[in-house]
């Protein structure tokens, strides 16, 4: 007998694994479980042994990133004229 699961789109779930997550964000797993273990970031939590990815959290902690100006400072040493 076939048991009926409940598929929920990646884009419409608040927890989800490093997995989903490196899936979702286009990062690696490992820098993801990295920044759930940072307690400062306050992005993930440990449920049951697995680490999950607050999604909503990350995404203001990324937004926040791009607001303080961290990609510019950065990629600071390579200006796009250097580019030809």
């Amino acid at each position: 007998m076939e048991k009926n699961k409940l598929s929920v789109p990646i884009s419409e779930k608040y927890l989800l694994t490093c997995r989903e997550a490196a899936l979702y964000f286009n990062l690696g797993v490992k820098n993801l479980r990295c920044m759930a273990r940072n307690p400062t970031l306050k992005i993930g939590l440990l449920l049951h042994g697995r680490f999950l990815i607050v999604r909503p959290r990350f995404e203001e902690y990324i937004l926040q990133l791009m607001e303080d100006n961290f990609f510019d400072s950065q990629s600071s040493e390579y200006s796009h004229e250097d580019v030809v």
